[in-house]
Formats: C-alpha cells, sequence, structure tokens
C-alpha cells in the first residue's frame, strides 16, 4: 500500500494561539479561517482579513487551516475530546527537522533530540515525532532497543 499523511484536525482551546504556534514551528501557510453559522454552514473569512476584523464583526472563528506542501493541519475551537490523536509521526529531510528544533519555543517538553529524529509535546498535548524520509515505523522499544524480559 502506497499512502501520505494528507491532513489532521486537532481540537484546541484557542484558534489564534494555536494558528500562530503551528504557524511558526513548522513554517505552514494559512489555507483558510472559518466559522460555522446558525445555518449550520461553513464560511471562510477573505483572506484579505485578520483576527481583527472578524473581532470587531462580531464573529467567533470556529476553525483555521493551515498547509506545508501537501500535508494540512485544520485546528477546531473547544476542548479536546477522548480519543483526539495523542502522537503525530511526520517524515522530513534532516534540515527540516534542524529548522523545526530552532523553531520550538524555549521551555517546550522536547522527549527525544537527534539530528535525524525530534520528539516533542507541544502545549495541546500532542507528541510530535519526526523522522528522515526513508525510516520506517518501529515500536518504541525495538526503536530504543528496550525489550520486555520474558
Amino acid at each position: 500500500m502506497n499512502s501520505s499523511l494528507r491532513h489532521i484536525a486537532l481540537f484546541v482551546p484557542d484558534l489564534r494561539t494555536a494558528e500562530h504556534y503551528y504557524q511558526s514551528i513548522f513554517d505552514m501557510e494559512l489555507i483558510g479561517r472559518e466559522a460555522e453559522l446558525t445555518d449550520g454552514l461553513w464560511y471562510t473569512l477573505p483572506f484579505d482579513k485578520g483576527w481583527d476584523e472578524a473581532d470587531a464583526a462580531g464573529i467567533k472563528l470556529d476553525m483555521v487551516g493551515l498547509r506545508k506542501d501537501e500535508f494540512a493541519l485544520a485546528f477546531f475551537r473547544g476542548d479536546a475530546p477522548v480519543g483526539q490523536v495523542n502522537v503525530v509521526g511526520l517524515r522530513m529531510p534532516i534540515e527540516e527537522i534542524a529548522k523545526v528544533r530552532a523553531r520550538l519555543p524555549e521551555g517546550t517538553q522536547i522527549l527525544e533530540d537527534k539530528p535525524d529524529y525530534l520528539e516533542f509535546r507541544d502545549p495541546y498535548l500532542i507528541t510530535w515525532q519526526i523522522m528522515f524520509p526513508g525510516s520506517k515505523f518501529s515500536t518504541s522499544g525495538v526503536f530504543a532497543n528496550r525489550w520486555l524480559k520474558l
């Protein structure tokens, strides 16, 4: 099976803060900010308008979409429900991993840090595991050479 990750959608308590955080960490571009109106349909904020204009108009935005290459990250306003994704694994060239590492805010909880692998926990309690292309998924114990004693 040949597949790749297209998008992930997460709940966050503060869309504006999440947009800034992920945009700066992963160098992502804005693809849209939306509000669900009383008719149950989603409407996109015009690209020449920002958070301040939406606030001034009394519009409470409910979703933000960001993109990096072919990967999209969407955020919905709200608290993370039970079962929300807690780990996301991405592949990036080593030089891109270094750029993400350099953009992490001071105080970020870094769980593992190697030139070809970076694992950190973001403010929304999502663990990001970033590795170089060609690496295969493995269990944590195999990856770290930790084995159960039988």
